[in-house]
């Protein structure tokens, strides 16, 4: 592990050296919101920001995505791939919370015996320099899903921003090589690393949503036909999807074939169990028809099944649900009227 000091007024420098050999993505100011975007400047970067509106899943696995064309003639059907991940990519200033749905992602798209080359392959070329959480948001209950607000699991470099400068840390070789590369980084004493250590504290005391989570999954399977728990929450629900789409973890998709005369492409959508469509079938039943069932499906997939099938909570606690719920539905609510329930 290395630790080292970056000066904010040669943060500018920093990045310019980042894209000389790096594609960056990094948080910019977009309208009223933040996004991850890639970069064609360093004024472009705003590192003061608490979190995107659109979690940066999407550099890994886009909205809409062509995975191949195809042309049809005489001999057959020629298909030509379309996925453009060679590029070798950086990620600033990303928030533990997302690092963390990384993880939950890779082994959604990653495991098992079919895996995914188009997110495997932009993985494998990322590096993730994450920027730990100073204030988290009131939204915010990461340390309720395993999560901290100064975690580092899973990235390559951390920042911890002490004011006039950040405390840069690298985590593994890869991190290494990329410090290596930087001119603009100076010695870190131990006063900048006992300042990174009150700031940790400061942070995890600022959260106040404390949810008792280990145990949920068995409450939950206890309450799924329990049809007067789900109705009380799914009544205020207009069923839009942004609790899903804005959700860094968050991952069904739908593929669909666009066809011309002389071919077409597959093309690959980001999908919501919370939309009708998604569970009818071809003869016309749909066993989630109701928002009750599509709202116990989205819960119970992140709270019940993960743990179950494996052994991890599907949510990271990043908030976007609460933040961006046009009715102001709570899943924190949801988590404590389940263990509220004697029984359940």
């Amino acid at each position: 592990m290395k630790e080292k000091i970056l000066l904010k007024e040669q943060l500018s420098k920093l990045v310019e050296e980042l894209m000389n050999k790096y594609t960056v993505f990094a948080p910019i100011k977009k309208n009223e919101f933040y996004i991850f975007d890639k970069i064609t400047s360093p004024e472009m970067i705003d590192l003061e920001y608490s979190n995107t509106k659109i979690p940066p899943k999407e550099l890994f696995f886009p909205p809409a995505e062509t995975l191949f064309t195809y042309t049809k003639s005489g001999e057959g059907i020629e298909i030509v791939e379309t996925n453009n991940s060679d590029e070798n990519r950086v990620i600033l200033g990303i928030r533990p919370c997302d690092v963390l749905s990384f993880l939950l992602l890779d082994k959604f798209f990653n495991s098992g015996k079919f895996q995914d080359p188009y997110y495997q392959k932009r993985r494998e070329n990322t590096i993730l320099i994450g920027l730990l959480c100073n204030e988290p948001q009131s939204t915010c209950f990461c340390t309720s899903t395993r999560g901290s607000p100064f975690s580092e699991v899973g990235m390559d470099i951390s920042l911890t921003d002490l004011g006039e400068k950040y405390l840069v840390k690298s985590l593994n070789i890869k991190g290494d090589q990329i410090l290596e590369q930087i001119s603009v980084l100076e010695h870190a004493s131990e006063r900048d690393i006992f300042d990174a250590t009150q700031l940790t504290k400061e942070a995890l005391a600022m959260i106040k949503n404390e949810i008792q989570i280990e145990d949920l999954y068995n409450k939950f399977e206890k309450l799924f036909n329990n049809d007067a728990f789900w109705l009380q929450f799914s009544q205020k629900c207009i069923g839009c999807g942004s609790c899903s789409y804005l959700c860094p973890t968050c991952h069904c998709f739908d593929v669909v074939d666009e066809e011309t005369p002389s071919g077409g492409k597959r093309i690959r959508l980001w999908d919501t169990c919370q939309f009708p469509l998604f569970t009818l079938q071809g003869s016309g039943y749909n066993p989630r028809s109701g928002g009750k069932e599509r709202i116990r499906q989205r819960v119970m997939h992140k709270f019940s099944y993960y743990p179950k099938l494996l052994s991890e909570i599907g949510c990271v606690g990043c908030g976007r649900c609460i933040r961006n719920c046009s009715v102001n539905q709570d899943i924190r609510i949801i988590l404590n009227a389940a263990q509220e329930i004697e029984g359940g």
